[in-house]
C-alpha cells in the first residue's frame, strides 16, 4: 500500500491544524474545521510539528504532521505583543487618529 507523502513545514511558516473533535459531533456541519493560523517552530522526531500560537506567544503545542495544512493568508499578518504598554507611539496616534474622525462623522450624522 502506498503511503501519502508528508508536507514538510520550515520554522516559521504559518499552518492551520483541523478540529477531529468535529467528525464526531452532529450538527456542525457549518463550523470551522481548521483552526488557526498557527507559527511552525520545529518538526519533532516522531514526524509530528511543534506550534505556536501566533497572537499568544510562548504558548506551544504539538501536533500530528497529517491534521496540518499550510496557511495562505489574504493580507499582512500581524504578531500581536502580549505586554502591555508595548505599543509604538505611531500606532497609537494611528488608531486615536481613527476614532477623531469617527467621532467628527457621528457629531455631523446627529446634527
Amino acid at each position: 500500500m502506498a503511503q501519502k507523502l508528508r508536507k514538510t513545514f520550515q520554522p516559521g511558516d504559518l499552518v492551520l491544524v483541523y478540529n477531529k473533535a468535529l467528525e464526531s459531533q452532529w450538527g456542525l456541519l457549518f463550523n470551522r474545521h481548521w483552526n488557526g493560523p498557527f507559527r511552525a517552530i520545529s518538526q519533532v522526531d516522531n514526524g509530528s510539528y511543534e506550534l505556536e500560537e501566533l497572537y499568544v506567544p510562548k504558548c506551544t503545542r504539538e501536533f500530528s504532521a497529517s491534521n496540518i495544512k499550510r496557511f495562505y493568508p489574504r493580507g499582512e499578518i500581524v504578531h500581536i505583543n502580549s505586554e502591555l504598554g508595548n505599543e509604538s507611539s505611531e500606532e497609537s496616534e494611528v488608531v486615536n487618529s481613527i476614532l477623531d474622525e469617527e467621532e467628527i462623522e457621528n457629531d455631523a450624522e446627529s446634527d
